[in-house]
């Protein structure tokens, strides 16, 4: 009989080259996640080689105005993309708190709610306008813009997801004119007010709303938690985004793989943890997010747990998650 870490392992490779979602590899490389997708951090010396520090903020970033003066290049705004077919992962719960904990550091950040659930607005108390995404996407008059909502929580905008949505993606499916809609609204948006950071929710599913904002990232984040379907789910959205990458967006990177709600008390999450350390690396986050009772509670209020308790296990791993995400930095443009 197979022991638990064989039996994991097994289903965190591919199966074989053809099959939907496997992450292709030469022989001579460890399966995972490709290196050239993975924005490497930079080396660290000192104290704090090897760790990035609990509860210590980032520098906040330079003024954007500032970046511009004696022609140099402005930094890229950074639009990381949560994305996995796998409902249940934490994907909104990440998206939020993520957003949380970077606005808290100073930095501005624009969530965009792709999930017909709008769950992550409703907690805010924000609903969709007169306009909203979907009629965006068809073509309806207005900018992206027009939807943005400021929130109570200084340095955190949101532009709402709406139901329609959902009815867009059964109807619109195979449209190739739609595949686009969010890249060129944020495009354009960023051109204007250029958000340093953008985080996209996306709804569990590898359809047209979540290809929307795979096209419009630079980066795509995967919540995973430790349950025993995990393995299928992220090996299919391994392989979307590297056909994306391939084919369209050739700026799309993995920003990393995040184990999320995980009990490392238990034999099972760790094992999970060991096995995904194992097969993608620095592709998984150091950063473990664990089950916490005040993910809910923290919810239900419209507040990032970095605000609800920021002592607690949760706000201080969003913290940490953040500070691996500012570490990665990305490329200037000119």
């Amino acid at each position: 009989m197979e022991s638990l870490p064989e039996r994991i392992s097994r289903k965190a490779i591919p199966e074989g080259p053809n099959m939907a979602g496997a992450v292709e590899r030469p022989p001579s490389v460890s399966p995972g996640v490709p290196r050239r997708l993975i924005p490497q951090p930079p080396a660290r010396t000192g104290p704090v080689a090897g760790r990035t520090a609990v509860g210590t903020a980032a520098p906040a970033a330079a003024p954007i105005a500032a970046a511009r003066v004696a022609g140099r290049p402005r930094p890229q705004s950074r639009v990381v993309c949560v994305v996995n077919r796998k409902g249940g992962v934490g994907k909104t719960t990440c998206a939020f708190n993520l957003a949380g904990a970077l606005a808290i550091m100073g930095h501005l950040v624009l969530i965009v709610d792709l999930d017909p659930m709008g769950s992550l607005c409703r907690s805010l108390q924000i609903f969709p306008g007169k306009i909203t995404l979907s009629d965006l996407f068809v073509g309806v008059g207005g900018q992206l813009g027009d939807l943005i909502r400021p929130t109570h929580i200084k340095n955190l905008h949101v532009v709402p997801g709406d139901p329609n949505l959902r009815t867009l993606e059964m109807r619109h499916g195979t449209s190739v004119g739609l595949r686009l809609a969010l890249r060129e609204k944020l495009s354009e948006l960023l051109k204007e007010k250029p958000y340093p950071y953008v985080i996209i929710d996306c709804p569990p599913s590898l359809g047209l709303i979540s290809g929307n904002g795979l096209l419009a990232a630079t980066e795509a984040l995967i919540p995973v938690d430790g349950s025993t379907y995990v393995m299928g789910p992220l090996l299919d959205t391994l392989g979307i985004i590297k056909l994306v990458r391939s084919n369209v967006n050739r700026s799309l990177s993995i920003c990393g793989i995040l184990l999320n709600n995980i009990d490392m008390g238990t034999l099972y999450d760790r094992t999970v943890r060991e096995v995904l350390r194992q097969q993608y690396g620095t592709g998984l986050f150091k950063t473990v997010v664990p089950t916490s009772p005040e993910a809910d509670e923290s919810s239900q209020l419209g507040e990032p747990v970095v605000r609800y308790s920021p002592q607690c296990w949760m706000a201080k791993s969003y913290v940490q998650l953040a500070e691996e995400i500012l570490a990665r930095r990305p490329r200037n443009v000119g």
